[in-house]
């Protein structure tokens, strides 16, 4: 069944409506990774206690210089444990996703099964997309070319280099916004196909190809969301005392997990599913 936009948004929030269980693969994947970054906050706390004030990059560069070959490693460990911990959990909302939108409801066991099932290929498709948009990087490299490496930091005294690297930022902001729109759809498709990586890789290419579009207004749509979102909470608590504004941003949080996350999760399964005729006539949803 090939749905039109403004239906598949409309069917969408119905499924979302009637499957509130949708936002436990966030609310645990958050959860996870807190417990995953304690370690790294606690040290962090350590260094910076003692002179926060006097705080800068360049001055916790040289608190760390001396050991930044274990603190590389560390992030790096750290960077792909945070990536474990949520190919398991997004695997597992795409497969809640797909479960509601065929049956009608969506069960913790299938969240469970799903990532567990897809947690290796989501992995490494997420290390392949990582990779992927690490290669914008080069167009950094004029400008950090002019940088002298005894002062990375020295950007302000080097009009050559900043300039470089401001022009190199908005190209590789253009790249990374177009990547991300190439491979929106590669871990539905994962999962939904049990793909591998690469070849989720070359579908999700494919079908941006033919739904551009699509596409590009749903990701725009929950982009919008997400920043309206943002903005009405940053205006709220323009005026408010320190407990209100912690409660407000909590609460923008819970609103992100719990609604925006499934809701926008349902609406990528659902564009993917009716794109390639996987929904039936008749959704037994609602």
């Amino acid at each position: 069944m090939h749905e039109d936009l403004s239906t598949l948004f409309g069917n969408g929030f119905n499924i979302w409506k009637n499957n509130l269980n949708l936002c436990f693969p966030f609310l645990l994947g958050i959860f996870f990774s807190i417990i995953a970054l304690l370690p790294i906050l606690a040290v962090l706390s350590a260094l910076l206690s003692s002179d926060l004030e006097s705080f800068s990059p360049e001055t916790f560069y040289l608190e760390i210089k001396e050991d930044l070959s274990w603190w590389i490693l560390g992030s790096l460990l750290l960077i792909l444990l945070l990536s474990l911990i949520n190919s398991f959990f997004k695997a597992a909302a795409i497969g809640m996703s797909r479960q509601a939108l065929e049956t009608g409801r969506s069960t913790v066991e299938t969240m469970w099964s799903s990532g567990k099932n897809n947690l290796a290929n989501m992995f490494f498709l997420s290390i392949l997309t990582g990779l992927i948009m690490m290669i914008g990087i080069v167009f950094l490299l004029p400008g950090i070319a002019y940088l002298p490496w005894s002062q990375p930091f020295a950007i302000a005294g080097n009009p050559r280099a900043l300039g470089l690297l401001l022009v190199g930022l908005i190209f590789l902001i253009f790249y990374l916004i177009l990547i991300s729109l190439i491979l929106a759809i590669a871990p539905y498709i994962l999962v939904i196909d049990r793909l591998g990586p690469m070849d989720a890789i070359k579908a999700s290419l494919n079908f941006f190809r033919y739904n551009k579009f699509d596409v590009i207004v749903i990701w725009l749509i929950v982009l919008a969301l997400s920043i309206g979102l943002q903005m009405i909470g940053n205006s709220l608590t323009a005026a408010t005392n320190v407990a209100t504004l912690q409660l407000l941003s909590i609460l923008t949080g819970l609103i992100n997990i719990l609604v925006l996350a499934p809701l926008s999760t349902i609406w990528w399964t659902r564009l993917f599913m009716s794109r390639t005729n996987r929904l039936q006539e008749e959704d037994k949803s609602w």
